[in-house]
């Protein structure tokens, strides 16, 4: 698999994630203590948070991809866009057809949430650099759906470097949207944000759908081209 199909499937993911991440994190980042800094510093506070988040993700897809390259996922990792997009398909039916009452429910650990959320109230009253880079990095431990998604692909990758690239360019899809929030929140109310949500799984079913066409390399410029990510790819120096 090539860096640029990573970056791809991870990177959109994060982007379409993020109108989750406006309902979810978005509090949390109009939350940062801001107002009396300078355009400068505020630019620089948002790096570190951004910056502490996406280490959190990255690491996380490192563990991942470890583990992963220790499961005998035989023929995942050669078909893993049409893997991710079967799994993009499953959590919308599961969770916004099935269960859309529950959510995630069932995946809140609320023994880390409740430490995450308390560590994260101490470093607010801090407000220095560090702090900031760490509330992004806690950021990005708290539990959500779409970094579970995230991370199942990061698994299913087989290998640790992968993982770890897959996890970053999903942190950095998140970005645009949060960045829009913080320099804008005014722009963002609740019933805005209601809204965005509510075309959340519109947009994971298209993205799953695109994946799993990506990954059958049917020849179709843009849509699905012929990209070696298949099974092809493992024989192309034979």
């Amino acid at each position: 698999m090539s860096i640029n199909a990573i970056f791809e499937i991870g990177f959109l993911m994060g982007l379409l994630g993020s109108v989750h991440c406006i309902g979810m994190c978005g509090p949390l980042v109009l939350a940062l203590p801001m107002a009396q800094k300078t355009n400068l510093e505020k630019w620089g506070v948002l790096f570190l948070y951004h910056f502490g988040k996406i280490s959190s993700y990255s690491m996380l897809g490192v563990l991942f991809g470890l583990f992963g390259s220790q499961l005998p996922l035989f023929g995942v990792q050669e078909n893993i866009s049409i893997f991710i997009g079967i799994l993009m398909l499953i959590y919308v039916g599961y969770v916004f057809v099935l269960k859309p009452k529950q959510k995630l429910g069932f995946l809140q650990f609320n023994l880390l949430y409740s430490s995450i959320t308390k560590q994260l109230g101490m470093l607010f009253k801090l407000n220095n650099k560090l702090a900031f880079y760490l509330i992004g990095f806690l950021n990005g431990l708290l539990p959500c759906g779409m970094v579970y998604l995230a991370l199942t692909s990061a698994l299913a990758t087989q290998n640790v470097f992968y993982g770890g690239w897959l996890m970053a360019f999903f942190g950095l899809g998140t970005v645009p949207a949060l960045m829009m929030v913080a320099l804008g929140g005014q722009y963002f109310g609740i019933k805005f944000r209601q809204q965005l949500q509510s075309l959340l799984p519109v947009f994971i079913f298209s993205m799953g759908v695109l994946l799993i066409l990506r990954g059958l390399n049917l020849g179709i410029p843009y849509l699905s081209p012929t990209t070696g990510m298949g099974t092809n790819a493992l024989h192309c120096h034979n």
